[in-house]
């Protein structure tokens, strides 16, 4: 059997500008236990996950699925932040106060029966970290109501038509 090992591929003419070589490494985080974050409780870590970068000019592409429930009236939102900073560049800026500029959404459906409900919010957004061993974490926050729930429905009665779910959190170093 043959192997081969290279530190770096890079295209005979280099890289076109705003691209990014081939993916070195992957780390991924699941979350499978559920998690409560009430109106009262602020912003919260939903999940953490940190990459040990081999090359100080690489990015980090950060992809995420996370299962969100809440009841009727519940509201909140989901940010990036590396270590204890906002990613900034990860959300909306048209917003002004109270309203809030955020990563993603945690809304209702408009439908009614949204306790029963877990959707997912995904995404990928591709990061210069400020340094070669980013913590990246994804923080959550319920702006209006009681309550917002990860990975299971606000109903958290034992029937079969409440789903628990799993959620992820990848983090690849990219060749810069």
């Amino acid at each position: 059997m043959s192997e081969l090992r290279t530190n770096r591929i890079v295209p005979r003419d280099g890289l076109p500008s705003g691209t990014f070589g081939g993916i070195i490494q992957v780390v991924q985080t699941v979350k499978q236990t559920a998690q409560e974050i009430t109106a009262a409780g602020g912003e919260q870590d939903v999940m953490t996950a940190t990459i040990n970068l081999k090359h100080a000019s690489s990015k980090v592409m950060v992809t995420y699925s996370l299962g969100v429930g809440r009841g009727a009236d519940d509201y909140g939102y989901i940010k990036l932040f590396e270590g204890g900073s906002e990613v900034t560049a990860a959300h909306g800026n048209a917003a002004t106060s109270p309203s809030i500029n955020a990563l993603g959404s945690i809304s209702n459906r408009g439908a009614g029966n949204d306790q029963y409900l877990v959707s997912h919010i995904a995404g990928t957004f591709v990061h210069t970290p400020s340094s070669t061993s980013p913590t990246m974490k994804i923080r959550a926050a319920c702006t209006y109501g009681t309550h917002i729930y990860i990975n299971r429905p606000a109903d958290g009665g034992n029937v079969a038509h409440n789903i628990y779910t799993a959620s992820f959190l990848q983090l690849y170093e990219l060749a810069g």
